[in-house]
């Protein structure tokens, strides 16, 4: 007993002492904290307001000013530099033209691009991005100099244009080498615009359109091999507004702006850039590029090959390009063909077989002008909807319900009376209307919206069509062989909205009756034209009250 309370004071004491150990740790910690959070800048940011029982409301966002400031001088001040040092080069190389001869300047230029590779060299360890940028400069200003050894100057130092196109390209190519060795995407897209651009300084059909589509097949090669998907939609960009460019004339070389090229190379460069771009949604991502791409560069390319085709038609083909249109039309129907059964996307094939049948239409409008044209619109909009059917297509059937609404619409509106197309649209929209209902699920269609725009479409076309098929006399006859057509369709289909047009068509009718037929109808027109719409109505009438009290009383004769 005497040894154990001999130890208690021992042990109190150690205890005592780890306590003071801890604090004087915690306290050190606490002093590293705060020194810590002096160096940085806490921002507070308030969060959107969150649901009663959640107590979080505040969360803290910590950033180093620091490293702001280091951004903004290592990449913000490396830009402006390297843009205040590429313009100093091209003003010292015009400079020394004004002093020296052609030659003698040009070499003072290369000299000094030269200096700004090896202090890019020099650097490269140190200063990674700035040695980056340095370099960016030296390729852009040895393609400067070069380019000023022929054009935009009065005193060429090479007299032969076609000397200085080779060695602009060969800076190019070098350029494009570094691009690839250093795996950087930025080096690679300027390569590609100055190859637009010395495209546009060579003035050259045999020159110029070649190596347009050179350039855009090797952007689509870029993508396949290392993912450069921006590059690849900054060629496409350019290439179709160099076109644009080079249709009118090339005004960028002081030709007259606005003069249409009627060069046919033109139409045969455009299709090149369009088989081009239209390869993409046959290569394998493999993780290289984003999804969306695909889409992305299928609505780019359709946009500005649309664009520039029509620029192409206005000034070589207006008067004839049915062949022109018939030749898309097949090669985007079979290309839909061909991604429907190697790629598992949807839009990719639709967007094919939608612009094929817009071709198709265009070509239909060139070949037999309107009016008349209609007709065969009307009817190919029912190829269209057995083509969406084949590819189990929702985007097909929606494109083509708004292509046949509007048709419909401007029709109806802006031109005359022709039967055929009249006839033509009241079978168009019945037939698409049944197809719809009958296939809805193949097409994932959630909703009666399309079906409905079509059967609206027949009520109002119908009428339309019998008042001017039929002489005057017979319309309300007509009009009510057609409320019989739909109660005929309501009791075989079993489907109440042929009942509900049969009911408005019966309406309709006995409103022409009143307020048109009394005016100048003959008596025995009038008498035979009530009887057989009070006939109807009157059997319709009986026959659905019988069919109703069945359902409701169905123990009842």
């Amino acid at each position: 007993m005497l040894q154990e309370n001999q130890d208690q004071p021992a042990t109190i004491s150690e205890l005592l002492e780890k306590v003071n150990s801890l604090e004087m740790r915690i306290g050190r910690i606490e002093e590293q904290l705060d020194a810590a959070v002096q160096g940085m800048g806490i921002i507070r940011s308030e969060r959107n307001r969150p649901e009663q029982g959640d107590h979080t409301e505040f969360e803290e966002r910590v950033v180093d000013k620091n490293l702001i400031e280091s951004n903004i001088f290592e990449y913000g001040m490396t830009w402006f530099g390297s843009l205040v040092l590429l313009c100093g080069i091209c003003f010292l190389s015009n400079f020394a033209k004004n002093y020296m001869n052609g030659t003698l300047a040009s070499l003072v230029g290369y000299l000094a691009v030269a200096g700004v590779f090896f202090l890019a060299w020099y650097i490269r360890n140190s200063y990674s991005h700035l040695s980056f940028m340095l370099n960016l400069c030296a390729h852009l200003l040895v393609y400067y100099i070069t380019l000023r050894l022929y054009f935009f100057t009065g005193n060429p130092v090479i007299p032969v244009k076609g000397v200085v196109v080779a060695l602009l390209l060969v800076a190019i190519a070098v350029q494009c080498y570094f691009a690839i060795k250093r795996n950087s995407e930025l080096m690679a897209v300027i390569a590609i615009l100055l190859t637009f651009a010395t495209a546009l300084f060579t003035d050259s059909t045999v020159v110029a359109l070649p190596l347009m589509i050179l350039t855009s097949a090797f952007s689509v090669f870029f993508l396949i091999r290392y993912g450069w998907w921006r590059l690849m939609l900054t060629s496409m960009i350019f290439v179709y507004l160099s076109q644009i460019i080079w249709l009118l004339n090339n005004p960028i070389m002081g030709h007259v702006f606005g003069t249409p090229s009627v060069d046919s190379y033109n139409l045969v460069s455009l299709f090149a850039y369009g088989l081009i771009y239209s390869l993409i949604p046959m290569i394998k991502q493999k993780g290289k590029f984003p999804d969306s791409v695909y889409s992305t560069t299928i609505l780019m390319n359709g946009i500005s090959f649309t664009v520039v085709l029509s620029l192409v038609i206005i000034s070589c083909y207006l008067n004839s390009y049915v062949w022109i249109f018939a030749v898309i039309s097949m090669l985007c129907l079979f290309y839909s063909i061909v991604l429907k059964y190697r790629i598992t996307r949807i839009f990719d094939p639709a967007f094919y077989a939608i612009y094929s049948f817009m071709a198709l239409s265009v070509a239909v409008y060139d070949y037999s002008k309107l009016p008349d044209a209609y007709w065969l619109l009307a009817l190919q909009s029912l190829l269209v909807l057995s083509w969406a059917l084949w590819f189990r297509s929702k985007i097909i059937v929606v494109m083509n319900t708004i292509l046949f609404s509007g048709i419909l619409g401007v029709y109806l509106a802006f031109y005359p009376s022709v039967d055929k197309v009249n006839i033509a649209f009241v079978i168009t929209a019945f037939i698409s209307a049944r197809i719809i209902n009958w296939k809805k699920e193949r097409l994932t269609l959630q909703t009666e919206m399309i079906r409905n725009t079509y059967l609206i479409a027949l009520f109002f076309i119908m009428l339309f069509a019998l008042y001017h098929l039929v002489p005057p006399q017979y319309v309300a006859l007509s009009w009510t062989a057609a409320a019989v057509f739909y109660f005929i369709m309501s009791l075989t289909l079993k489907l109440i909205k042929y009942r509900w047009m049969a009911i408005a068509t019966v309406l309709v009718t006995g409103f022409y009756l009143f307020f048109v037929d009394l005016s100048h109808l003959e008596t025995g027109y009038r008498v035979l034209a009530f009887l057989f719409l009070a006939v109807i109505s009157l059997g319709a009438s009986m026959y659905f009250t019988k069919k109703v009290r069945k359902k409701l009383h169905p123990g009842n004769e």
